[in-house]
């Protein structure tokens, strides 16, 4: 299945060719673990994600078509 996905700042480094946007290609049934571990983020590594607009966790099972994005917790005071 072909999912499309965003990385914002740190995380752009984990991107194939360093762009921040791309395609990415995985077996059916995929979670977002599995698309953490293919693109060896960390999934420690302290992360907002989404997927389709909703907030997503390691377990979130992703399908054809997902638009999945991942950027940096922000701390503010």
């Amino acid at each position: 299945m072909r999912i499309h996905v965003t990385l914002y700042s740190e995380f752009k480094k984990f991107a194939p060719g360093g762009t921040g946007s791309f395609d990415l290609d995985l077996p059916p049934g995929a979670s977002l673990g599995h698309c953490f571990e293919h693109l060896n983020i960390p999934e420690n590594s302290g992360y907002t994600a989404l997927v389709n607009g909703r907030r997503a966790d390691g377990d979130t099972l992703l399908r054809e078509g997902d638009t999945l994005v991942v950027f940096p917790l922000i701390c503010g005071g």
